[in-house]
């Protein structure tokens, strides 16, 4: 505090010069004297008398909960914020007769207008320097600031004319969303009269407005202090304001808010999951964000660079930042300090453009992937590896019929274990089911083993569900392999390769007492075949491949795509080729094969090996078991981890694993299109998409459909998920999915608004009758489904296709596996008489036939892999690993 110093007399006369001071004090605070004498209260006009006496006084002007004070006005101490001092004024100076004001400014303080249960609050002083532009962008339903602002302006051009604004979301309502604003150069009455409105009573003491047909209504605080909101969450906020209802500051975020103080033009404090409830890690949380309670940010933009940092909450930040500088050790990495249960990431420097996605996927995609491999071990998480097959030369399957009853008997009591029998299999549509044995010739890569295989399996009941599955009960390798029966097999004598107009495969058999090698099975296929001999596999061919059996019962669990199920094969007779067979199985064979289907592309799978080392069935020793337990915790942890670090320093892929929910129904809303195109020109553009047309169900044709896709992975921070999507070209001819809108029950990572904020997504059945809900401040849906007129039918193959690439608007895309419970397993198909939607508000509304909606309905439960943002270049990389 300064005093006022007597050598500053002509100010003080010109200050002072007069027989009275005045305070004029607004609403919003007072005026406290040192000596008591003087105080004024808020709404009073106050009058201190001081004609030809010495005075001395000091004034301090203080805030009414829920206001701050902005500095005095005008002469007596005008421009300062501090205490305004008066001391040692002679009394000759007091006796002029001239009136002197002493006037406070407050305002109320918009942080102290929320509700405790916010859940979030953005920030930003739009005319500051580094301001974001809140001016809409494309896609203008999604939750992203620019577009909640707007959504929230309703015409009015509130952040052109704001110093401050405040966009906050409820936690325990997230469809609603409160606006806040201290105007600077235009008043609210001003912005009032510029949009319809129409006055709405009061509330509280403060006027509203009803804003046109936005559904929104506007409180006006004062002159320059306005709230926007649904009427609910308005009043809340004023409830706060009059100090009937807990602020922000009594509730989960309270701890948090100084994230919203630190000096840069936009900021955001945001809760996630892991500060309402226990989060499930992806393996133990060390280097994982996924349990983090609260992200902040505090940042400017210069340009199309970013200045400031990312800020997590979270009680593993130490261990996470030495696991993400462990992994890109020589790499380029992010800057990251962590300190005190806080993660700070710098911003300096990043560019706004090219920069974010790439950081945002190793921090919160890569990284989750290290924490999950890093939990890989029997009884932990599974191992999971991709596991490419074909292509060039493509797979072969070389099918051969067994000779009779007596040779699967011997064949059953000399090679199966106990408990499993031959089962007859179709491996083509045009086939019949018969008993046979298989012998598969490919070149493999991924993860697992590389060069030529061949493979002898058959197909036996499995043990625990009775359905048809592949066992192999031979395999030799060209290079080092590891299977559950040999544990390690060092390369065989094993070729398979196209040359000369043929495929050509050869197995070799050394003799291990004189060296000498043999012809143990030789092929010869004339490739490529004429178009008439192709075909499509059989469906349960594919499904007989979710577990892989080896000899001793010990099974690999697989997981495939349309690579492997929707695509054709060459059918050959056995005339059409030439075999040498030598082997051992070719005693209980009948002496030509059947046929031979050659895949006519690559098969893309991806494998967990030796799944059920907890079955009872094994056909293993106590010793020998643990020999594998051994085996596969010493082994398999260690490339997973690997791959999980190729995959963040953008050299390799890593895979994820999670089970779809069956405690929540998975369900599919479809709508008919009316406009495909104009459905697609409105989310990204003109010429960007191609419609699809898919076919919903095996016995259907193909349409074009916008679906609203509901479900829940089991232990998802997320919580229940809605997206809405519709199916568009993709680069290899066949259909992908376009996502329109990304939605979740709990705040979620997402590439178009990056954290997209919760969202009223509600999914449940009861006595057959499915209900669902999913609301935003820009959609709005609501239907129930009498599952008791649905009927089962197997999902179509193209629809299926089409769900495992999902792209964003942005172009960022999501890969996925699955396994027969997608593709094998009947849905429940609800058609228009059972499907009623009680509430529709979308954008794309006009391109839709809503009386039209059906839905299909999934209750069993289903194992995904799957690769998040496959496209995107990680932080350590110039571009997407191939």
């Amino acid at each position: 505090m300064n005093p006022v110093k007597p050598f500053l007399a002509t100010i003080l006369l010109a200050l002072l010069a007069g027989c009275k001071i005045t305070q004029i004090v607004p609403p919003g605070g007072s005026i406290v004297s040192s000596s008591g004498a003087h105080d004024c209260a808020a709404g009073q006009t106050c009058f201190i008398h001081i004609d030809g006496v010495a005075f001395s006084d000091t004034f301090t002007a203080e805030p009414a909960p829920g206001y701050t004070f902005r500095g005095w006005q005008g002469a007596l101490c005008g421009g300062t914020t501090t205490p305004c001092e008066l001391q040692d004024i002679p009394p000759a100076w007091t006796a002029m007769d001239i009136e002197a004001f002493l006037l406070p400014a407050f305002e109320i303080e918009l942080l102290d207008l929320l509700p405790a249960a916010t859940g979030g609050v953005f920030q930003v002083y739009p005319q500051q320097d580094g301001a974001l532009d809140l001016s809409a962008a494309s896609a203008d339903w999604t939750m992203a600031p620019p577009q909640l602002v707007q959504r929230y302006s309703a015409g009015m051009d509130i952040a052109g004319h704001a110093s401050r604004l405040l966009l906050a979301q409820l936690a325990d309502t997230p469809q609603q969303f409160l606006l806040l604003a201290l105007l600077e150069s235009a008043d609210v009455d001003t912005l009032l009269a510029g949009v319809s409105s129409t006055p709405a009573g009061s509330y509280q003491g403060f006027a509203l407005y009803d804003l046109g047909g936005s559904g929104l209504r506007l409180a006006r605080l004062d002159s320059r202090t306005l709230v926007v909101g649904d009427a609910s969450a308005l009043q809340r906020s004023l409830d706060v304001h009059a100090g009937s209802a807990p602020s922000i500051a009594a509730g989960p975020l309270g701890s948090y808010l100084h994230g919203l103080d630190l000096g840069e033009p936009n900021s955001a404090v945001y809760g996630l999951p892991g500060l309402y409830a226990a989060v499930a890690a992806p393996g133990d949380g060390d280097a994982s964000l996924s349990q983090a309670r609260v992200f902040s940010t505090a940042f400017a933009v210069d340009g199309a660079d970013l200045d400031g940092a990312l800020l997590f909450y979270t009680d593993n930040a130490a261990s996470y930042a030495a696991a993400l500088q462990d992994a890109l050790a020589g790499y380029p990495a992010p800057d990251v300090l962590a300190a005190a249960g806080i993660l700070a990431v710098d911003l300096g420097g990043l560019s706004a453009q090219t920069d974010v996605l790439p950081l945002l996927k190793a921090l919160l995609v890569d990284m989750d992937a290290i924490d999950y491999a890093g939990a890989v071990a029997h009884g932990g998480n599974p191992p999971w590896m991709n596991f490419e097959v074909g292509g060039d030369p493509p797979a072969v399957f070389i099918n051969f019929e067994f000779a009779g009853a007596a040779q699967i008997a011997a064949f059953e009591a000399a090679h199966l274990p106990p408990g499993f029998t031959l089962q007859p299999y179709r491996m083509l549509a045009s086939d019949t089911p018969r008993y046979m044995m298989v012998l598969n010739i490919y070149q493999s890569s991924g993860g697992l083993v590389q060069g030529a295989r061949a493979e002898w399996s058959v197909f036996v009941n499995d043990p625990d569900t009775g359905q048809p599955r592949f066992m192999v009960v031979e395999a030799k390798a060209e290079s080092l392999s590891a299977d559950s029966v040999n544990l390690l097999t060092f390369g065989e004598p094993v070729s398979y390769v196209e040359e000369n107009g043929s495929l050509n495969a050869y197995v070799g058999y050394v003799d291990p007492l004189t060296q000498i090698e043999t012809t143990y099975f030789s092929a010869s296929i004339p490739w490529p075949q004429p178009p008439s001999s192709y075909e499509p596999f059989e469906r349960g061919f594919m499904t007989a491949n979710d577990y892989v059996f080896w000899g001793n019962a010990v099974a690999d669990r697989i997981l495939y795509n349309s690579s492997a199920h929707n695509r054709d094969a060459a059918k050959i007779p056995a005339a059409g080729f030439t075999f040498s067979d030598n082997s051992a199985w070719s005693a209980y064979l009948a002496p030509e094969p059947l046929h031979t289907a050659v895949y006519l592309n690559q098969q893309d799978i991806v494998i967990s090996p030796w799944w059920n080392l907890d079955a009872a069935y094994l056909d293993v020793t106590p010793q020998y078991l643990q020999t594998l337990i051994d085996f596969k915790n010493g082994f398999y942890p260690g490339t997973v981890q690997n791959l999980a670090r190729d995959a963040i320093r953008g050299e390799g892929i890593a895979l994820r694993a999670a089970q779809v929910s069956a405690s929540v129904p998975s369900a599919y809303y479809h709508f008919p299109l009316l406009d495909a195109a104009g459905l697609l020109t409105l989310a990204a553009g003109p010429g960007v998409h191609a419609p699809a047309a898919v076919e919903l169900f095996a016995d259907e044709a193909a349409a074009h459909y916008l679906t609203l896709a509901v479900y829940a992975r089991e232990d998802d921070p997320c919580g229940v998920r809605a997206e809405w999507i519709t199916y568009v070209q993709g680069a290899d001819g066949y259909a992908d999915s376009l996502r329109l809108d990304a939605l979740s029950a709990q705040a979620c990572l997402d590439p178009l608004v990056m954290l997209a904020p919760a969202a009223q997504v509600e999914q449940s059945v009861s006595a057959d009758l499915l209900s669902t809900r999913v609301e935003t401040p820009f959609v709005r849906f609501a239907a129930t489904t009498d599952l008791g007129l649905a009927e089962l039918q197997l999902p179509g193959q193209n629809w299926l296709e089409a769900g495992e690439w999902v792209c964003s608007l942005n172009g960022v895309c999501d890969s996925f596996y699955y396994d027969g419970q997608l593709l094998g397993v009947p849905e429940e198909r609800a058609g228009a008489a059972a499907t009623q939607v009680t509430l529709m508000q979308t954008p794309w509304d006009a391109y839709i036939d809503v009386a039209g909606a059906r839905a299909t309905v999934r209750r069993n439960p289903a194992l995904q892999v799957f690769n998040p943002w496959r496209n995107q270049a990680t932080f350590a990389a110039d571009g997407a690993t191939p």
